[in-house]
């Protein structure tokens, strides 16, 4: 494992590498949710990584600009520098890795991330974990969960309706309208090999995104796994982001990157 800094100089993005077990030629870029998610997600993220890693990738993980460890304020993430932040990452992956083949994984902000990225880069998989397919309809369910955590805090008064913080996080109007404006299922076409859509249920939306990458001429699979019988009834922030089903899975679904 190992902690840098890369990028521009006046950009400068935190991430972890995780050297592969055995000699490899395949990488995958882990994108982490936004920030409101991040903190649920993370050691989870930490676990997938050194899994991936244990099976014969090379694997890094990353923080956002203005995000985490990395460099800026919290209030500049937009989805558009969101996106170019995994530009970056993925050339410091392949410069890191020398691998052959480089592969996404993402998980809810960091998925449509990591699709909207390879409209520009040529991925060999495309592995997205509930997806944030429509960004208005995400927006409302964040707005849902902090007016229900304001219920419970002392200073609700203080912070209900505020229009420029979400969940204890700063949230612009301006971020706020990009994140919003996200619409996978009918944005560019996607560069990928193949896409997994992984979800703990089948929604419309996430068949619809399917649709759109298979007319595209991309191959998309859409499965659904299964929670523990413990968490699959508690809401998003109550219940572990990626459960020991889905970091299985996702190693599974990547072990045959490792034969092509």
């Amino acid at each position: 494992m190992k902690p840098l800094f890369f990028g521009e100089a006046e950009r400068r993005l935190y991430g972890v590498y995780h050297p592969p077990a055995s000699p490899s030629r395949h990488a995958v870029l882990l994108c982490y949710p936004g920030m409101q998610e991040y903190n649920a997600a993370h050691w989870m993220f930490r676990r997938l990584a050194t899994s991936l890693s244990r099976e014969g990738h090379h694997v890094l993980r990353f923080d956002y600009f203005g995000t985490g460890d990395s460099d800026g304020d919290s209030d500049s993430t937009t989805p558009e520098s969101a996106v170019a932040d995994v530009h970056t990452a993925l050339r410091e992956l392949r410069d890191l890795s020398r691998a052959r083949e480089l592969s996404l994984v993402g998980l809810r902000f960091g998925a449509a991330c990591a699709a909207l990225a390879c409209t520009q880069f040529a991925a060999r998989q495309l592995v997205l974990w509930d997806p944030v397919i429509d960004g208005a309809a995400y927006v409302r369910e964040l707005e849902t969960l902090d007016e229900r955590r304001n219920l419970v805090l002392l200073h609700a008064d203080r912070t209900r309706g505020r229009r420029d913080e979400l969940l204890g996080f700063p949230f612009t109007e301006q971020v706020r309208a990009r994140t919003a404006a996200i619409d996978l299922a009918s944005g560019a076409p996607i560069k990928a090999k193949r896409v997994v859509i992984l979800g703990s249920n089948e929604r419309d939306e996430q068949r619809q995104l399917r649709n759109w990458y298979e007319r595209s001429g991309v191959p998309t699979e859409l499965r659904t796994v299964e929670e523990p019988e413990e968490t699959a009834g508690r809401r998003l922030r109550e219940r572990p982001m990626l459960s020991n089903a889905v970091l299985v899975e996702l190693a599974r679904e990547l072990r045959g990157s490792l034969v092509g």
